[in-house]
């Protein structure tokens, strides 16, 4: 940059005061005012810096489903049925293999819901778990063996597996009725 041959009247970006500058780029009266901007330019580029990494960590990254337009499908998509119930895919997912929810997979990707099924869902009675284990509502391991035709060592590894309640008495051991019979419904 050369040298203007007149003399410039500045006014300095960082302190205000009026100098003469010698160049015509020459921003500010001396070299402390500008390395006082250029830390202050610096500390203001490393805050919105900041702020644009707290924002997309804040931001969804999924996108928003209307909710007026699945209230009027017949059939609707995991992610669809997810938001109506208010969990995540993996949940319906889960309700889907376990066959509380009926479901068509058309594809790889394209799993599809009926809405009568969901509404069945809300139809079934609840089967209300006892809140006191007594010997009434619990079987003997040979009841269990004779009901469902199975072997003893398999009732052992279910009940440890599934956490199965039960309770001792006279060195007998009662296995809840409604934790067995939901069980062998499952599998």
């Amino acid at each position: 940059m050369s040298s203007a041959n007149f003399t410039i009247l500045r006014q300095c970006e960082n302190c205000s005061k009026m100098f003469e500058a010698q160049k015509r780029t020459t921003r500010f009266c001396t070299h402390k005012c500008s390395s006082q901007n250029y830390k202050l330019r610096k500390r203001l580029d490393t805050k919105k810096q900041v702020e644009k990494e707290s924002i997309r960590r804040i931001a969804p990254k999924v996108r928003t489903i209307n909710i007026e337009l699945i209230k009027h499908k017949e059939y609707l998509r995991v992610v669809e049925v997810a938001t109506l119930f208010g969990c995540s895919k993996n949940t319906i997912y889960r309700m889907i293999q376990s066959g509380e929810l009926n479901a068509v997979n058309l594809l790889k990707h394209l799993t599809r819901i009926k809405r009568t099924d969901i509404e069945k869902l809300f139809e079934q009675p609840i089967p209300v778990k006892p809140d006191i284990l007594t010997i009434e509502n619990c079987y003997t391991m040979a009841e269990l063996c004779q009901k469902y035709n199975v072997a003893t060592n398999t009732i052992y590894g279910y009940v440890g597996k599934h956490n199965i309640e039960r309770i001792k008495k006279n060195g007998i051991t009662y296995y809840s009725k409604y934790c067995i019979d939901n069980l062998f419904k499952s599998i």
